[in-house]
C-alpha cells in the first residue's frame, strides 16, 4: 500500500510538472499562434494518440451505460474546453502573475467543492499545508515583488478557470468514479478537444494559418499534447481516484516551480524570495499530503 501510495504521488508531481513546462512551451508559441488554435492543435494531438492507446488495447475498459454519457459530456466540456477558453482568455487581459496566483487557489477551491459534495473530512494540517504552499507561490512568482500585481477584468476569467478545473477534478471523483481513469480522461479529452476544434473553426482560421507554422512550433505542441494532456490527465486523474482531490490538488502548487525551473534550465536565473518560495510550495506539500504525521507515527 505504501508503495501504491509513493507511485502515485510520483504520477501526480509527474502531471504538474508536464503543466509546468507547457506554460514555457506556451510561451514559446504565443507570437507564432493564436491561442484557440494552438488549444485546438494541442488537443487534437492528445485526442489522436488517446483513440491509438485505446485500440491497441483491443477492448474498452468498461462499459459505459448512458448515464455515463450524460456525465462526461459536461465534464468534458468542463475540464478542457472550459478550463483552455477561461485560460487563454484571461491571458489577453491580465498579467501571468495574476493568472498564476489565481490559479494556485484551486486547492483551496478544491477542498472546499469536496466539503460540500463528497462530505471530505479536511484536518488542520491540510489547510495549513495549503497555506503555506500559497505563500510560497506567491514568492516564486513574485519574486518579492508584490508591487507588480494588479486588477484586470481578466482576473475574473482566471477565477472562472479555476473554478470550473477544481470542478472537473471534484467532479470526476463524485460522478465517474466508477469509471477507469484512462477511459475517463479519453472521453473527457476528446469531447473537450472536439469543442476546442469547432470553436476554433468558428472564431479564428486554424486551416490557414497551421500548415503556415514552423516544424519547431508544431513539435512544441505536440510535446503539450502527448506530455502536457494525455500523459498529464492520465497521471492527474489517477492522483484524484487514488488520493481524492482534496490532497491531489496539494501538487497543484508545484506547477510554477517546475515552470521556474524549466526557466532555469534556459537561463532565467531566480532570485533569493523565488528560492525561498519554492522551500515553501514543496514544505507545504508535504505537511498537507500528511508527510509529517506518518513520520511520527512510524517512530
Amino acid at each position: 500500500m505504501k508503495s501504491q501510495s509513493s507511485r502515485i504521488w510520483l504520477m501526480v508531481i509527474a502531471s504538474t510538472f508536464f503543466w509546468g513546462s507547457n506554460f514555457n512551451a506556451g510561451h514559446a508559441v504565443a507570437d507564432n499562434v493564436t491561442p484557440l488554435t494552438a488549444a485546438a492543435e494541442r488537443f487534437a494531438i492528445a485526442l489522436v494518440l488517446f483513440w491509438l492507446i485505446r485500440f491497441s488495447f483491443g477492448n474498452a475498459e468498461s462499459k459505459l451505460a448512458l448515464r455515463d454519457a450524460l456525465i462526461l459530456l459536461p465534464l468534458g466540456v468542463i475540464g478542457v474546453f472550459g478550463f483552455n477558453y477561461a485560460f487563454f482568455t484571461a491571458l489577453h487581459t491580465t498579467s501571468a502573475l495574476n493568472a498564476a496566483l489565481i490559479m494556485a487557489l484551486s486547492p483551496l477551491v478544491s477542498t472546499l467543492l469536496s466539503v460540500f459534495l463528497l462530505n471530505a473530512k479536511i484536518q488542520l494540517y491540510q489547510y495549513v499545508g495549503m497555506l503555506i504552499a500559497f505563500v510560497g507561490v506567491t514568492f516564486v512568482i513574485t519574486g518579492g515583488h508584490f508591487s507588480l500585481l494588479h486588477s484586470e477584468v481578466g482576473d475574473l476569467w482566471m477565477l472562472l478557470a479555476c473554478c470550473v478545473w477544481s470542478l472537473y477534478s471534484v467532479g470526476s471523483k463524485k460522478f465517474a468514479n466508477h469509471i477507469p481513469s484512462l477511459q475517463f480522461a479519453r472521453w473527457t479529452v476528446s469531447i473537450g478537444a472536439v469543442a476546442l476544434i469547432i470553436a476554433a473553426l468558428a472564431i479564428e482560421q486554424p486551416l490557414t494559418s497551421i500548415p503556415k507554422l514552423s516544424f519547431e512550433t508544431h513539435s512544441i505542441l505536440m510535446y503539450m499534447g502527448i506530455c502536457g494532456s494525455v500523459l498529464a490527465y492520465i497521471y492527474w486523474l489517477k492522483g484524484v481516484y487514488f488520493l481524492g482531490p482534496e490532497k491531489s490538488a496539494i501538487a497543484f502548487n508545484l506547477v510554477p516551480v517546475f515552470t521556474l525551473l524549466v526557466s532555469l534550465a534556459f537561463g532565467s536565473i531566480p532570485n533569493a524570495v523565488q528560492i525561498l518560495g519554492m522551500v515553501l510550495v514543496l514544505a507545504g506539500v508535504l505537511v498537507s499530503s500528511g508527510w509529517k504525521r506518518k513520520a511520527v507515527a512510524t517512530n
